[in-house]
C-alpha cells in the first residue's frame, strides 16, 4: 500500500498564494495543485486556501479539491491564518507553500496538526527586485529569522538540491530537509503535435518579471539574427514587464522576428516547444526550472545560466547547456544552434531529453510529499522513534541477500517512509536518507539482515541526482522504488 492510499480520508490543507487559475499563476503553483489533485484522487479530503483575484469564486471545487480563496498578494496571509483558526480541529496536517514568505501554519495549528513547509527557491536576494526600504528587510527577516523559528522540528520539502543548499546555507535552517522535485507534464499532451522547425526557432516560457530577466534574450536576438537571419523566438507568458518588454523588441528592432504570444494553453504551449530547436531559461535563479523539464519532454533542449535550480535540471551534454552567469548570452545560444545543426543532432538529443524528462513524474512526486506527510504524522501520533534526518547525507546500499522473501518483509516493515529501495531476485539496493556509512550498517544489522550479507554491503554515499531521483530503482537513477512502512 502506498503512502497516498494510507492517507486516504485524513483532511489536508495546502496554503498557497495563488491557485492554477490566477492570471499570474506559474511553476510553483502547477507543483501544488498536481500533487493536491493527487492527493484527493487517493481519497484525502484536501481543502486549497489561496488568494482571490478579480472574477474569480471565493468557493469552488476542482479535481476533487475544494478550493477557498480570500485576500489579495499580501491579504492571503492573514485570511489563511483566520481560516486555520477558525477550522483549528479540522486538519491533520497542512503543507505550506513558502512563496518568499510563508503562511506559518505552525503559530495556527494545534500540535497534533503535522505542518510541512515547501520552498521552492530561496528569495533572499530577490526582495530587493520587486520592494524598497523597509519592506525588503522585512521580507528578509521574515523568510529566514522568523521562518527559521516557527518551523524549528518541522520537515522541510524542496524542490531540488540547489534549495536544500540555499535553505541550509542563507535561510540557516536545521531541520529535516526532503527533496521532492517537479514532475512532467502529462505525456498525452507531449506527444509531437506537428514537426520541428526547419529553421533555427527559439521558444520561451516565463512569467514576464524581473527576476526572470527575459530582456536578455530579446537584447540577444539583433546579434543572433546578424549570425542566422531565418531566427525566429517565440515568447510566451504575461506579467507587469509585458509592456516594457515589447517595447524593447521594438526598440532593437527585432519586432519582425520575435513573437509575443502572451498567455497560452497548455497544448498550444507543448506545440511551441515542439517546434523549437531550443528553450532558453535565463532566470537569475529557480527552484527548479518547470520550464526545462516541459521542454525536455518533447525533445527540445535548454540552455541557462549556471545558477541555483537550473544547474539541477539541466545535465550539459544530456538535456541542455548551461553558461556561466556572466557569459555572453548570444554567443551561448548560437553555439547551441551550431550543435544541432543536423537533423541527425536534434534527434538524438530529442531522444536523450526525453529519457530525462522521463525520469519525473507528478504521481512519483505526490507520493514522495505523501511519504513525509505520513512519517510526520506517525512521528506525532505513536511517539515513535525514528533516525535523525537532519543531515542531508545520504547513501545507496546494495547487498544480495541468503532469503530474499524474509528481507523484503524486513524493509517493507522497518524502513521510514521516506527511505526507497529496490530488489530484483536476491539482489536489493535501498536509498537511507539522513544518515552516513556507519550508520547504514547499523540500519542494516537492525533489519536483521544475514551477517554475511551486511559484511558483503556495499555502501556509498548517494550524489544529487540520486537523491532528486529518489533513485532506488537502478543504478542509472531511473526512478523510486516502493519505500518502507515504519520508522527504523
Amino acid at each position: 500500500m502506498t503512502a497516498l492510499d494510507r492517507l486516504a480520508r485524513t483532511d489536508l490543507a495546502f496554503l498557497n498564494w495563488r491557485d492554477p487559475a490566477h492570471p499570474d499563476a506559474g511553476g510553483a503553483e502547477a507543483y501544488c495543485w498536481e500533487i493536491a489533485r493527487r492527493f484527493a484522487s487517493a481519497g484525502a479530503h484536501v481543502t486549497l486556501v489561496s488568494s482571490r483575484y478579480p472574477g474569480s469564486r471565493a468557493r469552488e471545487y476542482r479535481d476533487g479539491i475544494r478550493v477557498v480563496r480570500a485576500g489579495g498578494t499580501f491579504g492571503v496571509y492573514g485570511a489563511a491564518a483566520a481560516h486555520l483558526l477558525r477550522n483549528r480541529h479540522a486538519y491533520d496536517a497542512v503543507v505550506d507553500f513558502q512563496n518568499g514568505i510563508p503562511f506559518f501554519s505552525p503559530l495556527f495549528t494545534p500540535r497534533w496538526t503535522a505542518d510541512i513547509c515547501v520552498i521552492h527557491h530561496v528569495h533572499q536576494h530577490q526582495f530587493d527586485t520587486r520592494f524598497r526600504w523597509p519592506m525588503n528587510t522585512v521580507g528578509r527577516v521574515l523568510e529566514k529569522q522568523v521562518s527559521r523559528r516557527v518551523y524549528r522540528g518541522r520537515p522541510v520539502v524542496v524542490v531540488s538540491p540547489s534549495t536544500r543548499e540555499g535553505t541550509r546555507r542563507e535561510l540557516g535552517f536545521g531541520n529535516p530537509i526532503h527533496i521532492v522535485p517537479n514532475g512532467r507534464p502529462d505525456p498525452s499532451l507531449t506527444a509531437p503535435a506537428g514537426r520541428r522547425s526547419a529553421t533555427p526557432a527559439l521558444t520561451v516560457v516565463s512569467r514576464l518579471v524581473p527576476q526572470k530577466r527575459v530582456d536578455l534574450v530579446l537584447r540577444a536576438v539583433p546579434e543572433l539574427l546578424r549570425r542566422i537571419p531565418e531566427l525566429r523566438v517565440d515568447l510566451c507568458g504575461d506579467g507587469p514587464e509585458g509592456e516594457s518588454l515589447r517595447k524593447l523588441a521594438a526598440g532593437l528592432g527585432v519586432g519582425s522576428a520575435v513573437v509575443f504570444h502572451g498567455h497560452v494553453s497548455e497544448e498550444r504551449k507543448q506545440e511551441l516547444f515542439h517546434r523549437a530547436w531550443l528553450t532558453v531559461v535565463p532566470s537569475v535563479a529557480e527552484g527548479w526550472g518547470l520550464a526545462v523539464i516541459e521542454a525536455n519532454a518533447v525533445g527540445t533542449p535548454a540552455l541557462a545560466f549556471d545558477v541555483p535550480g537550473l544547474r539541477d535540471a539541466i545535465r550539459p551534454g544530456v538535456n541542455g547547456w548551461l553558461l556561466a552567469p556572466d557569459a555572453d548570452l548570444a554567443a551561448g545560444i548560437a553555439e547551441a544552434f551550431d550543435a544541432l545543426a543536423t537533423p541527425e543532432a536534434r534527434d538524438l538529443t530529442a531522444a536523450r531529453c526525453r529519457a530525462w524528462a522521463a525520469a519525473f513524474s507528478w504521481d512519483a512526486s505526490a507520493e514522495r510529499l505523501a511519504q513525509v506527510v505520513l512519517e510526520d504524522l506517525q512521528r506525532i501520533h505513536r511517539h515513535r522513534r525514528s533516525r535523525r534526518c537532519a543531515s542531508d547525507l545520504s547513501v545507496v546500499t546494495r547487498f544480495t541477500s541468503p532469503d530474499p522473501d524474509a528481507t523484503e518483509r524486513a524493509v517493507r516493515s522497518s524502513l521510514r517512509e521516506t527511505d526507497a529501495w529496490h530488489r530484483d531476485g536476491d539482489a536489493f539496493r535501498l536509498l537511507l536518507h539522513g544518515c552516513d556509512e556507519v550508520r547504514a550498517l547499523n540500519a542494516l544489522s537492525r533489519l536483521d539482515v544475514a551477517e554475511a550479507a551486511v559484511a558483503n554491503a556495499r555502501i556509498t554515499l548517494a550524489n544529487g541526482h540520486d537523491v532528486l531521483l529518489g533513485a532506488a530503482g537502478s543504478d542509472g537513477g531511473s526512478g523510486p522504488g516502493p519505500s518502507g512502512g515504519r520508522p527504523s
